[in-house]
Order: C-alpha cells, then sequence, then structure tokens
C-alpha cells in the first residue's frame, strides 16, 4: 500500500511541475507578444502580482512612461496552474494611479507592484514597521 501511495504521490508532484512549466512558457509567449504589438517609444511594458491567501493575480501593463496611461492590459488570476491571461480592454486609455474597473483587491495590489516597476519612477521609501530599512543617501530626490 505505502508503495502506491508514494508513486501517487510522485506522479502528481511531476504533473504540478509540468503544468508550471507550461504556466512559465505561457506567461512568456503572452510578455513577448505584448512587446511586439507595443514597441513604440514612450511605452513600457511591467509586470506585478499580486498574492492572495489562496488565489493570486499577475498583471502585465503595456503604459506610457510620462503618464502611465495604459495602452494594453492582460490579467491572470486564479489558484491552479489552469489559469489563463484575459485581456482588459476596459482598461486601455485609463491612467494605471486610477481605481480601474472589475479589479479585485489582489489585481489592485499586482498593478501597484507593476506601477512601481515603471523605470525612472521615484520610488516610494517602506511603510513604518515593515522591517525594510533603506538608507537617506541613497534615495533620489530630484526628478
Amino acid at each position: 500500500m505505502s508503495t502506491e501511495y508514494l508513486l501517487l504521490v510522485f506522479v502528481v508532484m511531476m504533473l504540478t511541475a509540468v503544468g508550471g512549466i507550461v504556466q512559465h512558457r505561457y506567461y512568456t509567449r503572452t510578455v513577448g507578444r505584448l512587446a511586439r504589438e507595443h514597441n513604440e517609444p514612450g511605452c513600457v511594458l511591467v509586470s506585478g502580482r499580486g498574492k492572495g491567501r489562496l488565489r493570486g493575480a499577475i498583471v502585465v501593463l503595456v503604459l506610457r512612461k510620462q503618464d502611465e496611461v495604459i495602452r494594453a492590459a492582460a490579467v491572470m488570476e486564479g489558484a491552479t496552474v489552469l489559469a489563463r491571461f484575459k485581456e482588459r480592454p476596459a482598461w486601455v486609455g485609463l491612467s494605471a494611479r486610477d481605481d480601474l474597473p472589475e479589479c479585485s483587491p489582489r489585481v489592485a495590489k499586482a498593478v501597484a507592484e507593476a506601477r512601481a516597476h515603471v523605470p525612472g519612477r521615484r520610488r516610494l521609501p517602506p511603510a513604518p514597521g515593515s522591517g525594510l530599512r533603506r538608507a537617506s543617501k541613497f534615495i533620489r530626490t530630484d526628478s
């Protein structure tokens, strides 16, 4: 009985690993497609993730760098490796700084993290009590 149990556990682990690899390749293809479609001066492609207790979200955004207006958006939200990206055409033309329609708390966290990855954007110091410290001499205050 224990041999069958170990074999079942091994098969489940292998299926999970293969599913994770397939999902990573899907993410890479989606990012590549958005980068090819929106390869324009002044646009940047950023991504972020928002974690929940059981479910998570990944957001891939193409933004105009100067004002963070969304040119394209794709959101993957789910709890398994079967989750897929869904385009969000309703977000196109809106500012990533504002609240977005059809946006769960996980997706809102992912959008905030993606915005933090915009090149040249000034980072805010960590919140008090977060356990992270930053030396003040390394924070740029000029823009």
